[in-house]
């Protein structure tokens, strides 16, 4: 949802605290920075649209832009519903770790991709970033040992099985977000 826009004078304010690698693990930490980071793209982008005089120019010139905030706010979106599913219960002996070891990676991945973003928009600092793909580094070599038995578990086959694996789980989770913003009463417009 944009609940957290409501906090957007906040989140223009935030600077993220992470010192150790380790503290990239903290899902308040990791949606913080992907808060701080979608609003302020979606600020920046509505204040460059009231700088041109025909608003639907300003949509047009700064389309690209549009398209990058929306894309932050929908990864953020994805990466927090991921997170509110790992505070369940989830049946399986080591699934929830494995699960939660695998969405730090998707989180930290999106981080990593989009680092010039998080950078140029003040959310985090370059150290952190380091720091970020320090831990990312951390988490692959931790599912490495389980990458086969991951991928056996639902049945992939072949040499591309982890990519689908991958993909397949990004997909479950995102259709789980959606259905869950579909319940949401601002959606039924």
């Amino acid at each position: 949802t944009t609940a957290y826009l409501a906090r957007v004078e906040q989140l223009m304010q935030y600077q993220s605290d992470v010192k150790r690698a380790e503290d990239w693990l903290k899902p308040n930490v990791v949606i913080e920075a992907f808060e701080a980071r979608a609003a302020r793209m979606s600020v920046a982008v509505a204040q460059n649209i009231t700088k041109f005089s025909n608003p639907e120019e300003g949509f047009q010139e700064l389309s690209v832009d549009l398209v990058e905030a929306a894309a932050a706010h929908c990864q953020l979106i994805v990466v927090s519903k991921f997170m509110e599913k790992l505070q369940q219960d989830i049946p399986g002996k080591g699934v929830k770790q494995q699960l939660e070891v695998l969405c730090s990676i998707y989180a930290l991945f999106l981080l990593h991709k989009h680092l010039g973003d998080f950078l140029s928009t003040g959310s985090i600092t370059e150290e952190q970033g380091s720091l970020a793909n320090e831990q990312l580094r951390s988490l692959y070599s931790q599912v490495r040992p389980n990458a086969i038995s991951l991928v056996d578990a639902f049945n992939y086959t072949g040499s591309l099985a982890w990519v689908r694996f991958l993909d397949d789980m990004m997909e479950m989770c995102i259709l789980s977000c959606m259905k869950e913003a579909w319940k949401d009463p601002l959606n039924e417009s």
